[in-house]
């Protein structure tokens, strides 16, 4: 009698166990398939979300999901791979039971050629990943904790300055005055005629602004009240005739005392940094150090406010409302995109001076 149509028992049997052979050797490969993608699923998702923790530095939260992300996926593929290298161990063992002639056990004598030497690097490398995405988003966590959980520093421009000092110096250095103040070099030519005059750089960062008017002959007073930056600032600029001071805004106590006062006063990305109560004062205060015919150079960060940073919204319309109530005069220079690349950020130049 036969198990199926046409074909006697041991033609069933062997046509069971080919196709039992088929199906299991069409799954292998897939299984195998799947295994040897894992690592460059691995390497597109690492590099990928590295990548992205680099380019939102400014956002630690954003940062702190990316890496857990990272971390999360690469130990997902770590374990992934354990569960296919099992699966993939029972299918070579049924085969060596019932195909035993057709069975390679390619066991191996050396390091390298041993069983499940590939899995095992595979699964090193997602684990070194892992591992490394999670030191990184421990670290992260750590520097920006504060930033995180909204804990404010006392003076939260000045911590974010003193934190971040030798990266912000990069890109600051990178730019000439030329390039970044194009308006002030006109305001210079139209004002003072190309003789040396008296300056005063308040929030001079990594100096880049007073060296250039210290190496064309002018008296320069630098005021920063980082640490961190005016370090930074002395080595760059080490030959530069730059007297430096730690003061800061609204009230300048060290500046206002010294009895000294200035044709020119520079705020190159600073006013986004005084508090709006204060500002009032702050412009007041400049104004008290200006020569009779001094002049303030201001610009303006116009974009999204950042209170981790200390960074508090400005606009044209206020600086004239402040500027008109003290008795001064105000004008726009010029307005620029932002020359670190930040698209939603432009910056307005203005000059404030005594009508």
């Amino acid at each position: 009698m036969s198990s199926g149509i046409g074909l006697s028992d041991g033609q069933f049997q062997h046509e069971m166990r080919k196709a039992a052979f088929d199906q299991n050797q069409a799954s292998f490969r897939a299984l195998n398939q799947q295994m040897w993608q894992i690592p460059l699923i691995s390497m597109t998702l690492t590099g990928g979300l590295w990548f992205g923790v680099s380019r939102v530095e400014d956002f630690p939260l954003f940062q702190l999901a990316l890496l857990f992300l990272a971390f999360a996926g690469n130990a997902a593929l770590f374990v992934i791979i354990l569960r296919l290298r099992f699966v993939m161990e029972q299918y070579l063992k049924w085969l060596e039971i019932n195909h035993g002639e057709g069975f390679v056990s390619a066991k191996g004598e050396n390091w390298y050629n041993k069983p499940f030497v590939v899995r095992t690097a595979f699964q090193g490398m997602l684990l070194l990943a892992a591992l490394l995405s999670l030191a990184l988003l421990v670290v992260t966590y750590w520097a920006n904790r504060e930033e995180v959980f909204g804990i404010m520093p006392i003076d939260p421009a000045l911590s974010y300055y003193e934190d971040h000092a030798e990266r912000l110096a990069d890109g600051y250095e990178a730019l000439t005055l030329e390039r970044a103040h194009p308006a002030l070099l006109t305001l210079m030519e139209s004002r003072f005629e190309g003789r040396a005059i008296s300056v005063l750089d308040v929030g001079a960062g990594t100096g880049r602004d007073a060296a250039w008017f210290a190496a064309n002959g002018h008296r320069v007073v630098a005021v920063e009240p980082s640490d961190a930056m005016q370090q930074i600032a002395r080595r760059l600029h080490a030959g530069a005739e730059i007297r430096w001071l730690v003061d800061a805004l609204p009230n300048l106590p060290v500046v206002s005392t010294s009895g000294d006062s200035y044709d020119l006063i520079i705020l190159s990305a600073v006013w986004m940094h005084v508090k709006p109560d204060d500002r009032q004062h702050a412009m007041q205060t400049l104004a008290n150090l200006l020569k009779p015919a001094g002049v303030i150079y201001v610009t303006l960060r116009v974009g999204p406010p950042e209170p981790a940073r200390g960074i508090y919204p400005v606009s044209e319309a206020e600086v004239m409302s402040i500027t008109t109530a003290l008795g001064l005069s105000a004008k726009k220079l010029d307005e620029q995109i932002d020359l670190l690349g930040r698209s939603n950020i432009r910056w307005i130049s203005m000059e404030i001076s005594a009508p």
